[in-house]
C-alpha cells in the first residue's frame, strides 16, 4: 500500500513537472489566473435575481470592468514576458483589467459567459494593451475543464497575430485600390457612354432653341414656326431623358426582391459585414436585439446596405473624434417593437461628436455631405430605400452624453392572404 501511494506521488510530481516544463517553454504566450473572485461577483448577481447575464453586462458596462479586477494573474510564461513588454515576470501579476482596453471588453464577457455555460473552451480575436499602452491583436483562448473552474483557476492562452493583420490590412488595402480603380474606370466609360448618347439630341435643342428666336425675332414673327421648333425641343428633351432612363436601368444589378425576414438576423448579418472596420477602429460593437419581433418583408440586400451604411457612417464619425479614443467608442444597434407603424424600430447609436444642428435638417438631401471625401448620396439612397418599404428614417442627437442615434423603421410583414388571425 505504502508503495502504491509513493508511486502516486511520483506520477503527480512528473505531471507536475511536464506541465511547468510546457508552460515555461512554449512559444505561445500562456496565463495562469484566478478567477475565484470573478466567481463571487457572479454569484451575488445571481442572488440578486439577474438570470440574463449577457444583457445585464451590455446594460451595466462597469460590472464587466469589474469582473476584470477580480481576475487575478497568478503566473505567466517567458513569451509572455516579451510580449507585452515587461521586465520579468512579477511585473505581470495582478489584476487583468489593465490589459483589456474598453473595445475589448464584450470579448471577456463572453468568455465569462462561456466559462459559466459549462463549454470546453472559447477563443475569439480581439485587442489587448501592453505595459506600454500600446495594443496589438490576439487570439484569446480560455479552456475551462470542470475541475480547474470548480477550483477557480483558468489557464488562458494568447496568439500574437499582429504579423498576420498586418499582411490582412496589406490585402485589403491594395483591394480597396483595386475597388477603386475599377470604379473610376467604370466611371469614365458611363461618362463617355452618356455624353455620346446624350449629345445628338443636346445639339438638336439647342439648334431650334435658336431657331425659335429667329422666327419670334422677326418683324413679321412667325409663330407657327416657332412653336413647330418648340415642339422639337421637348421631343428632344424627351429623347435624352429617355437615354438616361435606359442607361439607369441597365446600370441596375437586379430588381428588387422582398420577401419575409427576421429583423434580428438581418441585423446582426449586416453588422458581420462591417466586422473589419469595427476592428480596424477600435470599436465595441454591442447589438442590443429585442426577442419576439415580427418578421418584416424587405429586400434583404437594399436593407442589409442601409444597415451597413448607418454602421459605416457611424464608425467613421467616432474615427475622426479624437475625445472619443477617451471615453471609448461604443457602436450600439438596437431593434424595438414599434406601434406606430405595427412594425420594428432598428436604432444605430454612436459615441461620436453628434449632429451639428444646422446640418441636422440636410443630412438625407442628395449630394449633401460632412465628409471631405464624400459625395452626399449614402444618406440620400437610404432614404429611398426605407420609405420604398413602408418605413421611415430619421436622425438625433442622443438626449444625454456625446453621440447620435440614427434609426428607421419597417412594417411588419403582411399575413398571407386567406390566412385566419
Amino acid at each position: 500500500m505504502q508503495s502504491e501511494g509513493t508511486d502516486a506521488v511520483e506520477q503527480l510530481r512528473a505531471s507536475e513537472y511536464r506541465y511547468r516544463n510546457m508552460f515555461a517553454a512554449m512559444t505561445v504566450s500562456f496565463w495562469e489566473l484566478d478567477f475565484s473572485g470573478a466567481g463571487r461577483i457572479i454569484y451575488g448577481l445571481r442572488k440578486q435575481g439577474v438570470s440574463d447575464l449577457r444583457r445585464h453586462f451590455v446594460e451595466h458596462p462597469g460590472v464587466v470592468r469589474d469582473l476584470m479586477k477580480a481576475s487575478i494573474v497568478l503566473d505567466v510564461n517567458d513569451k509572455s514576458v516579451s510580449q507585452f513588454g515587461a521586465a520579468g515576470r512579477e511585473v505581470l501579476l495582478g489584476p487583468v483589467d489593465r490589459y483589456w482596453p474598453v473595445a475589448s471588453e464584450n470579448v471577456f464577457a463572453e468568455s465569462v459567459i462561456a466559462a459559466l455555460g459549462g463549454k470546453p473552451y472559447f477563443e475569439q480575436v480581439t485587442r489587448l494593451r501592453r505595459l506600454d499602452g500600446s495594443e496589438f491583436d490576439v487570439l484569446f483562448t480560455a479552456s475551462f475543464p470542470r475541475d480547474s473552474v470548480e477550483r477557480g483557476i483558468l489557464l488562458i492562452g494568447l496568439v500574437d497575430l499582429t504579423d498576420t493583420k498586418r499582411a490582412q490590412d496589406e490585402l485589403a488595402r491594395v483591394q480597396a485600390d483595386l475597388a477603386h480603380a475599377a470604379r473610376v474606370s467604370t466611371l469614365g466609360e458611363l461618362t463617355a457612354s452618356i455624353a455620346h448618347e446624350v449629345n445628338q439630341p443636346l445639339a438638336a435643342i439647342v439648334t431650334n432653341g435658336e431657331a425659335s428666336l429667329r422666327w419670334l425675332n422677326r418683324a413679321q414673327p412667325d409663330l407657327d414656326e416657332a412653336r413647330a421648333a418648340i415642339n422639337r425641343m421637348i421631343a428632344d428633351g424627351q429623347r435624352a431623358s429617355g437615354i438616361i432612363a435606359r442607361i439607369r436601368a441597365m446600370s441596375t444589378k437586379t430588381a428588387p426582391d422582398p420577401a419575409h425576414h427576421d429583423p434580428n438576423t438581418l441585423v446582426s448579418d449586416a453588422s458581420l459585414l462591417v466586422q473589419r472596420e469595427i476592428e480596424t477602429h477600435d470599436v465595441k460593437l454591442i447589438l442590443d436585439l429585442a426577442a419576439g419581433l415580427p418578421p418584416v418583408t424587405a429586400d434583404l440586400v437594399q436593407v442589409q446596405q442601409v444597415v451597413m451604411n448607418l454602421l459605416v457612417n457611424a464608425i467613421q464619425a467616432m474615427a475622426a473624434c479624437e475625445a472619443c479614443q477617451e471615453v471609448g467608442r461604443r457602436l450600439t444597434v438596437r431593434t424595438r417593437p414599434d406601434a406606430e407603424i405595427a412594425g420594428v424600430r432598428v436604432e444605430v447609436e454612436d459615441a461620436g461628436p453628434g449632429i451639428e444642428p444646422d446640418k441636422a435638417d440636410q443630412l438625407f438631401n442628395a449630394f449633401f455631405t460632412t465628409k471631405a471625401t464624400g459625395m452626399g448620396m449614402g444618406l440620400s439612397i437610404c432614404k429611398s430605400i426605407i420609405e420604398a418599404h413602408g418605413g421611415r428614417i430619421w436622425a438625433r442627437n442622443k438626449p444625454t452624453g456625446r453621440g447620435a442615434v440614427f434609426g428607421f423603421t419597417l412594417p411588419e410583414a403582411a399575413a398571407p392572404s386567406g390566412s385566419s388571425a
